[in-house]
């Protein structure tokens, strides 16, 4: 019980910490965690190409009809504390932004902490409340490929919000976002199930 509490305080201040550096210098510095097979694991650069097992380990990815720079938080208690940034591929500003996490282990819970987005000489920045309606979260709940969902960001005012894109169009977003990571993984452990997926979404298409 107390190592429950003493992680459950752990992941409080792991919050606070990275919602106060998201709101100043943190999201500033995503593009350059964000190079070509970098992302990033507690502020380090990690390197995808080098990084997991497909038999043990979950590598989660995703579309977001904005490009963005976006930070994630591992949100359960009972976990070890941990936030991460996926590296997003770079693209035309309509191309939005097809992302990639580093592989991480099953069962972890990731929840969106802050995201940044530059259009034009606009930067826009939303850190949506943790537990609300309107974010991005998910959990490894499966070893292989997981794809966690495409979305857009809406803008209402001075408030933001992530709405899910319609269900009938996932396929087509997890294809696009697949044929981008194939690229990525060229000789890796993880083409195999890559190519395997893409031609399950394609043989859908017929």
């Amino acid at each position: 019980m107390q190592k429950l509490l003493k992680k459950f305080y752990l992941l409080t201040v792991l919050i606070l910490t990275v919602c106060l550096a998201a709101s100043c210098t943190m999201l500033s510095g995503f593009k350059k965690l964000s190079e070509t097979g970098h992302a990033s694991i507690n502020g380090k650069k990690v390197n995808l190409k080098t990084m997991g097992d497909p038999e043990k380990d979950c590598l989660a990815f995703g579309y977001l009809k904005i490009p963005t720079e976006q930070l994630y938080i591992q949100s359960d208690p009972s976990k070890e504390p941990i936030y991460t940034t996926p590296f997003v591929f770079p693209g035309a500003y309509s191309d939005g932004s097809i992302f990639c996490f580093p592989p991480f282990k099953t069962d972890l819970a990731f929840q969106l902490a802050s995201l940044r987005n530059v259009n034009f000489n606009v930067i826009t920045t939303f850190s949506p409340q943790l537990g609300a309606e309107g974010k991005i979260a998910f959990v490894t709940h499966k070893k292989g490929l997981m794809f966690i969902g495409a979305y857009d960001f809406v803008t209402e005012g001075k408030a933001g919000m992530i709405v899910p894109l319609a269900r009938k169009d996932s396929a087509q977003y997890e294809l696009k976002c697949l044929l981008k990571i194939k690229k990525l993984l060229q000789h890796t452990a993880w083409l195999p199930l890559i190519e395997a997926r893409i031609k399950e979404l394609e043989n859908e298409k017929k």
